[in-house]
């Protein structure tokens, strides 16, 4: 008789049942997994732009900006101008040394980096408008009917797109941590002085 044949491997009745249950279950796991650490979805453009407030007062921030991704950091002073006509945003080196120009204002939001350092630029200004501009002049850049939805608290501001969570902020004093959770990134933003200009 050949050996092949004097053993059999048989499999109980009653086992196959319970090998579909448990990879029944494997995939549901599976499954469940997928929808739990679902990636944030982006919107095309990045963040929105919001108007200058009219209005107000002309006001001028200087703060210290720092940058992490993957544990590399990028560090600037960034000098911030909000008016009723623009607003405008110049970063300068540890060194002192002007590195960064943007402008938004009627014509569309312009950009100049002599340096050649790469940064979200656009997003930063946006990210410095979300923080401080009021809640009803944020609601009218971010339309809930393109995605957008907006929870503002005291010390909290969070924005949604596509009921993902895209950018938290919180708010201490003088210091302002945000996270961007599309792009995942944190900007830590510290105030060492504010101005209010004369009309």
């Amino acid at each position: 008789m050949p050996i092949l044949t004097m053993f059999k491997f048989t499999v109980p009745r009653t086992t196959v049942p319970s090998l579909m249950r448990v990879c029944l279950l494997y995939s549901l796991i599976a499954l469940s997994g997928c929808s739990l650490f679902r990636t944030v979805e982006r919107p095309i453009d990045g963040l929105i732009l919001l108007p200058p407030i009219q209005g107000t007062t002309t006001q001028v921030l200087k703060q210290k900006v720092t940058i992490e991704k993957y544990t590399q950091a990028k560090q600037f002073i960034a000098v911030t101008r909000f008016s009723p006509q623009e607003t405008k945003l110049v970063a300068l080196l540890p060194t002192g040394q002007t590195f960064l120009y943007l402008l938004y204002d009627q014509n569309g939001f312009e950009e100049k980096n002599d340096a050649g350092v790469e940064l979200p630029s656009k997003d930063i200004l946006a990210m410095i408008q979300f923080t401080y501009w009021p809640e009803s002049e944020i609601k009218l850049g971010y339309p809930e009917s393109q995605g957008w939805h907006i929870e503002i608290k005291p010390h909290q501001r969070h924005l949604y797109y596509k009921n993902a969570l895209l950018l938290e902020i919180k708010i201490e004093d003088d210091n302002v941590a945000i996270a961007h959770h599309g792009d995942r990134y944190t900007t830590d933003i510290h105030t060492f002085d504010q101005e209010v200009l004369p009309l």
